[in-house]
């Protein structure tokens, strides 16, 4: 499938987009790349808990406190991605503690 001349390639749409990053001031860039970052780490959870084990998850679940009921809406895991997956804990701090 080839894509119409007038639509940009990739290249050009992400030079258009630091182009437009460029132009806004330093607080609104700090927001913007707070939300990215953001974004990667609840993606990067996401992906980790669809390639556990449904115990695996259960484990998870429980020591984070969430209801069953938001473990049971979850689809199963794929058996083929299915993996031990290494969890770091951290100690959450309030903000501002």
């Amino acid at each position: 499938m080839q894509l119409m001349s007038s639509t940009p390639n990739s290249a050009e749409r992400v030079r258009g987009f630091l182009q437009w990053f460029e132009r806004l001031d330093s607080a609104e860039q700090e927001v913007l790349i707070s939300l990215v970052y953001k974004e990667k780490k609840v993606r990067d959870v996401v992906h980790s808990l669809a390639s556990m084990a449904q115990d695996q998850r259960q484990e998870v679940f429980q020591r984070l406190g969430l209801p069953q009921e938001m473990l049971s809406r979850m689809p199963p895991p794929d058996p083929a991605a299915i993996g031990d997956v290494d969890v770091e804990w951290e100690e959450w701090k309030a903000p501002g503690a």
